[in-house]
């Protein structure tokens, strides 16, 4: 119990670290399909409890983008989506559905968007309304950092972040 509970501080102490520190982004041109497939490598199917399933743009632009950053709002949505799901889940006996990642250009003004979408609880609706404010989370080991790292991520990138529910049930995050 007490490594348990030293462990779980670490996470929190380095992901407040993570997001008070956060540097300023350097934007460089960068591919953002090869960017996700490089952190998809991380989520091998193998042991995934949740898979995921790319639909990438394939006439996709380069952005401008700071990598490092980008990869930790990837990583950070992923994980979020496959943890709710996971959650949503528990004991049933049909089979998990894949959380889906996808790039998309967004009408004329050529823009890339990101989209996550889960098959988890979704969110609260008290919970939709300051989900991007530091500490705010659903989670039982979750420090509430994730989705406040994304926004300020975003921001620094001149993008924009929006949660919503999905129907039947799910979450859906555009980046």
């Amino acid at each position: 119990t007490i490594v348990d509970q030293v462990d779980a501080m670490k996470r929190l102490v380095n992901e407040f670290r993570d997001y008070a520190r956060l540097p300023a982004a350097e934007l460089q041109p960068l591919d953002l399909n090869a960017l996700i497939q490089d952190v998809l490598h991380l989520y091998g199917t193998e042991n995934a409890v949740v898979p995921i399933v790319a639909e990438l743009e394939p006439q996709a632009p380069r952005i401008m983008g700071d990598a490092q950053q980008l990869r930790q709002v990837i990583h950070n949505l992923l994980q979020n989506a496959q943890d709710a799901t996971e959650q949503a889940w528990a004991g049933k006996t049909e089979p998990v559905p894949a959380v889906r990642i996808a790039t998309r250009l967004t009408g004329s003004s050529k823009r890339l968007r990101l989209t996550i979408a889960d098959f988890g609880c979704g969110f609260p609706e008290h919970i939709l309304q300051k989900a991007f404010e530091p500490y705010v989370t659903t989670k039982p080991k979750g420090t509430g950092l994730g989705l406040a790292i994304v926004r300020k991520i975003a921001d620094e990138h001149g993008g924009d972040v929006t949660l919503a529910n999905r129907a039947p049930r799910g979450a859906l995050i555009r980046v």
